[in-house]
C-alpha cells in the first residue's frame, strides 16, 4: 500500500507578481511587498533577489508509489550505495557500486537489462561510479578515467577517455563533460577550485570558472567540512548553473561557456566558531593529500561558512540550492533548500527530510539505505501537489 508523507508545514508569506524586464520593479510588485532588482554587472544581467522568497515556504505532499530493492532476487539486490539517472520515459538507470554493475528498470520498476559487464574489453568496466544520460538517450557509465557508452537498447557504442582528472562530473551540452578538477598544491599562486569543460572526445576544451581553494597547508591539501567548493548542474536548453559555495552568486552559461545571466539573493554571512573548528579537526576532515599530519596541519578555514553544498535541477529548469549546515548540526537528517525559477527568481524555501537524487515529471527519486540488513532501495515518490508548485 502506498505510504503518504507530508513535508514540513509551510509558513505563510504573501508575495505577488514579478516580471523579469525593465518593468520588473513594477508598482504591482512593489505594492505586494516583494521586489527583485535587475542590473548589469560587468556586462552581465544580474537578478538581485531579497532574503525572503517570493512565495514563502512550500511543502511537497509525497506519495510513495514504487520501491526497487529485494535481497532475495539478484537483479534487484543492492548491497551498497546506488546512484541513479532517469530518462524521459521514467526508465531508471541504477549504478550499483556494491555489485559493480549498471541495472536498467522500466517505469514500473521491472528489471530490463544489465548494461555491459565487468572486465577490461569493449563495453566492460571494473568500478562504475555513476551513470549519465544524454539527450539522445545514450547512457554513459563513469569509470574514473573513462566513460563507457551504450545506446538506449543497451548496445555498446564507444569508450570516451577522460583526459583530465575530474573530482566530480556531469554530462554537459552537446555531449561535453563538465567537472571540477582537484586543486594542485604546486600551482602558481596557490591551489584553486576549477570548473572545466571537456569535449565529446574527452579533451579539455575550456576553463569555465576559477575560485580560491581552502584547506591549504604547507605542502598539503585538506578537504574538510568548511573547505567550500563549486556547485553545478544542468539547466534547460543546453545551459548550466554553477556557483562558488562561499559566494551566493549563481551563474548561468551556455554550451560554450558564455555567461547568459547571473542571480543572487541577499544572505548574511556567518562566521565559523571555535567549537566548529574543533569539531572539524576531530571529525570533519574527509580527505587529504601531500606530506604532513592532517591532525596537526592548519585547517585554513574560510572567513565564513559556505552558503550551500550542492545543486539539483528538475525538468522545468528550477534550481534547488541545498543549503550548508554547520558541523554542529551534522547529525540532522533534514535539509534546507532554496528554490529558484529558471530565470533566477527566488521562489520558495523548503525543508526536505531526505535528499532526492532526481526530480523529474512530478516525481522525486530517493536512494534509501537500510544498514541493519545491508540493503539499499530505490524509492519513487509522486508529488501530489506538484501542480501547485510554481515554476
Amino acid at each position: 500500500m502506498a505510504k503518504k508523507a507530508i513535508w514540513a508545514v509551510a509558513l505563510s508569506f504573501v508575495a505577488f507578481s514579478f516580471i523579469l524586464t525593465t518593468s520588473a520593479c513594477s508598482k504591482k510588485a512593489a505594492d505586494a511587498g516583494w521586489k527583485a532588482d535587475v542590473e548589469i554587472v560587468g556586462g552581465v544581467k544580474t537578478v538581485r533577489n531579497p532574503e525572503a522568497p517570493r512565495y514563502g515556504e512550500f511543502a511537497f505532499d509525497l506519495v510513495e508509489d514504487m520501491v526497487i530493492g529485494d535481497e532475495k532476487e539478484e537483479a534487484y539486490f543492492f548491497p551498497g550505495w546506488v546512484t541513479i539517472s532517469i530518462d524521459e520515459a521514467r526508465t531508471i538507470y541504477a549504478c550499483d557500486a556494491g555489485n559493480r554493475r549498471v541495472q536498467v528498470y522500466d517505469k514500473s520498476g521491472v528489471f530490463v537489462r544489465t548494461l555491459g559487464r565487468q572486465g577490461q574489453g569493449p563495453g566492460e568496466y571494473s568500478f562504475p561510479s555513476a551513470v549519465y544520460l544524454d539527450q539522445a538517450g545514450d547512457a554513459y557509465i563513469g569509470t574514473g578515467r573513462a566513460l563507457v557508452v551504450f545506446d538506449r537498447e543497451g548496445v555498446f557504442k564507444k569508450n570516451v577517455p577522460v583526459k583530465t582528472f575530474l573530482s566530480t562530473m556531469i554530462l554537459g551540452p552537446g555531449g561535453t563533460i563538465i567537472g571540477t578538477t582537484q586543486p594542485n598544491i604546486r600551482a602558481e599562486g596557490g591551489p584553486k577550485s576549477t570548473l572545466v569543460q571537456l569535449g565529446p572526445d574527452g579533451e579539455l576544451q575550456r576553463t569555465l570558472a576559477v575560485f580560491p581553494a581552502y584547506g591549504v597547508s604547507p605542502g598539503q591539501m585538506l578537504f574538510h567540512w568548511y573547505s567550500g567548493g563549486i556547485a553545478f548542474c544542468g539547466r534547460l536548453e543546453g545551459s548550466l548553473y554553477y556557483a562558488f559555495s562561499l559566494d551566493y552568486l549563481i551563474h548561468v552559461v551556455d554550451g560554450e561557456g558564455r555567461e547568459l545571466f547571473a542571480f543572487s539573493k541577499t544572505e548574511k554571512s556567518q562566521g565559523i566558531s571555535g567549537e566548529e573548528a574543533d569539531l572539524t579537526r576531530k571529525d570533519g576532515i574527509w580527505a587529504w593529500f601531500g606530506p604532513g599530519d592532517p591532525k596537526t596541519a592548519p585547517l585554513d578555514l574560510p572567513g565564513h561558512r559556505p552558503f550551500f553544498k550542492r545543486f539539483l535541477s528538475d525538468d522545468l529548469g528550477r534550481l534547488y540550492v541545498i543549503r550548508f549546515r554547520p558541523i554542529t548540526e551534522k547529525a540532522m537528517t533534514t535539509s534546507e533548500v532554496d528554490v529558484f525559477s529558471k530565470d533566477g527568481i527566488y521562489l520558495y524555501r523548503m525543508t526536505w527530510p531526505f535528499l532526492p537524487q532526481a526530480i523529474k515529471g512530478g516525481f522525486l527519486y530517493e536512494v534509501r539505505q537500510d544498514e541493519s540488513i545491508g540493503l539499499t532501495r530505490i524509492v519513487r515518490h509522486r508529488v501530489a501537489n506538484w501542480g501547485e508548485f510554481k515554476a
